[in-house]
């Protein structure tokens, strides 16, 4: 259950809220071989559990209660936790030059491969009063989508320590977990597909 409670420190009341993706993001080096044919990517609508299907900000604090989730009253994301890592996912795989269109929603056309993400975790951790770190954690998988034969699945993990122990240093932090995470991703999948150059 998703207790409501007062951050465990102080949050800006109700301003704009807050989001892992920058306001601008800056155009991705493309590295496409222009002699080669590319595949076309599918990217399916991001799973995640229920308690991540919210716009609450969510976190635990370690050394107190570690089981108990708790929101902030007076913070909130700019969507929810899947709807925000998918936005981030198809910018990094539209810009990585290894496909040659990512389709996403009700797109019409014809793909060659699918990969679907569960998101697992999407939380910030306070290990104590002034310290903790972002975490953001999921699963992929790549899907040959003229079969649905599974050729590739892997877990990925990653965690960025707070600025500040804030909802702000929070958000810092979940937007560089968030970046590792989609980057990693995207990296995998183009290598599992064979368009990538190197193994993550």
């Amino acid at each position: 259950m998703v207790l409501l409670a007062a951050g465990c420190a102080s949050s800006v009341p109700w301003q704009t809220p807050y989001d892992i993706t920058p306001p601008h993001p800056a155009p991705l080096a493309s590295s496409m071989d222009t002699t080669t044919t590319l595949p076309v990517l599918r990217l399916a609508r991001v799973s995640a559990a229920h308690w991540l299907k919210t716009d609450a900000y969510q976190y635990h604090l370690l050394y107190q209660e570690p089981q108990r989730l708790l929101a902030y009253r007076d913070a909130r994301w700019a969507g929810t936790p899947p709807q925000m890592i998918v936005s981030r996912l198809q910018h990094q795989l539209e810009g990585s030059g290894q496909w040659r269109a990512v389709l996403v929603g009700q797109s019409n056309g014809t793909a060659t491969w699918l990969l679907q993400v569960r998101l697992t975790d999407f939380v910030v951790n306070f290990s104590g009063p002034n310290a903790g770190k972002a975490l953001v954690a999921g699963t992929a998988t790549l899907v040959k989508a003229a079969d649905s034969q599974v050729i590739a699945q892997h877990c990925f993990r990653f965690t960025e320590t707070l600025p500040s122990a804030s909802a702000q240093g929070g958000a810092v932090a979940m937007a560089g977990a968030s970046e590792h995470f989609v980057m990693a991703v995207s990296d995998w999948a183009a290598q599992m597909a064979g368009t990538g150059k190197s193994a993550p």
